[in-house]
């Protein structure tokens, strides 16, 4: 069984764009709106530029 020793505050996600593997902190997340009471949380790609939505 996995179990977890710790938290980290550092996430992994994949940009969508070009494929790179990418650790982030809750300081690098921007919450926009994207509608009336709609926001997503997203960063941006430090190879592509692009941005990828957070869940």
């Amino acid at each position: 069984m996995v179990k977890v020793i710790r938290y980290g505050e550092k996430r992994r996600i994949t940009c969508e764009v070009c494929g790179a593997l990418l650790e982030f902190e809750k300081d690098d997340v921007k919450t926009v709106q994207t509608g009336m009471n709609e926001y997503e949380q997203q960063i941006e790609c430090p190879a592509c530029n692009e941005t990828v939505t957070v869940d």
